[in-house]
C-alpha cells in the first residue's frame, strides 16, 4: 500500500548527504500481511518497491517524489501529491510497526548481541504506549553500523515528505524514537517481528536506477481525468 509509506514511515530524520546503498525489508504491515520491499538510496534520491510488482514503484528525486507504474505496457509517471489522493496497493509500508508508537516510556539497551543482515546490533527493549494508551513492550535491534544509520534516516526522510504531502498527524512517540535514533547515530535493523532490514549493501546504485524512465507518460493532475480524486 504505497498510500501507507506516508502514514506509516513517519518521523523525520534527515538523509545524510554521503549516503548510498540498498536493501531488502521484510515483516508485517498494518494489517498483520507479510510483505517484502527493495529500496535504493544515493543522496537525495530513493527507489522503494515491492518484488512483487517491480514495475510498479517510488521515486523520490531531492523535493519531487513519484509513483511510477506500468498500464497497458505504458509506463506512467504520476506526482506524489496526486498519488496521495488514491489508496492504491501499489507496495507495502516497511516500517509500519513504527506507526503505533503513541508515546515512549523506556528504551533500554540489553546486555544481548543479535546478527541481522550480516550486521551486529544491540537488543533495545521498547515499552511504549499504542494509540489506545495501552502499555506493549517490544523488542529492537539497533546498531551504529553506517550503513544500517544511513538506510533508516533515508527512508524516513520519504516518510515524512509524503506524510506533509498527506497532512499526516505523526504520533509523538514515533516522532521521539526518531529522533532518539538521530542522536545516537542508530539504525534500524529489527522492530519485533514486524519489520526487518533482510540485505543491505552500502554500494551506490547506478544513477540510472533514479532516472525517470524513457517515454513514459506523466500525469501532472489526476483531477481533470478523474474528478473524485479531489476530495479526501
Amino acid at each position: 500500500m504505497m498510500l501507507r509509506i506516508a502514514a506509516t514511515v513517519l518521523l523525520s530524520l534527515p538523509l545524510l548527504a554521503h549516503a548510498a546503498g540498498t536493501a531488502r525489508l521484510a515483516g508485517l504491515d498494518d494489517r498483520g500481511q507479510p510483505f517484502s520491499a527493495s529500496v535504493e538510496y544515493a543522496g537525495s534520491s530513493l527507489r522503494a518497491a515491492s518484488p512483487q510488482k517491480p514495475d510498479t514503484y517510488l521515486l523520490a528525486r531531492g523535493d519531487k517524489i513519484y509513483a511510477i507504474s506500468r498500464v497497458n505496457g505504458q509506463q506512467v509517471v504520476m506526482e506524489a501529491a496526486d498519488l496521495m489522493r488514491m489508496a492504491g496497493g501499489l507496495m507495502p509500508s516497511p516500517t509500519a510497526a513504527l506507526e503505533q508508537v503513541s508515546a515512549i516510556v523506556s528504551l533500554q539497551p540489553t546486555s544481548r548481541r543479535e546478527t541481522v543482515a550480516g550486521l551486529g546490533g544491540t537488543v533495545y527493549v521498547l515499552t511504549y504506549e499504542d494509540g489506545r494508551k495501552q502499555r506493549r513492550t517490544e523488542e529492537l535491534v539497533l546498531t551504529s553500523t553506517p550503513a544500517a544509520s544511513e538506510l533508516t534516516a533515508a527512508a524516513l526522510r520519504l516518510g515524512r515528505s509524503l506524510a506533509a504531502l498527506s497532512g499526516t498527524l505523526l504520533p509523538a512517540g514515533a516522532d521521539d524514537l526518531a529522533r532518539r535514533l538521530q542522536a545516537d547515530g542508530l539504525g534500524l535493523l529489527r522492530f519485533g517481528d514486524r519489520f526487518r532490514v533482510e540485505s543491505i549493501d552500502d554500494r551506490a546504485p547506478a544513477p540510472a536506477r533514479f532516472e525517470l524512465p524513457g517515454g513514459s507518460f506523466q500525469i501532472p493532475d489526476l483531477r481533470g481525468l478523474l474528478p473524485g480524486l479531489g476530495g479526501r
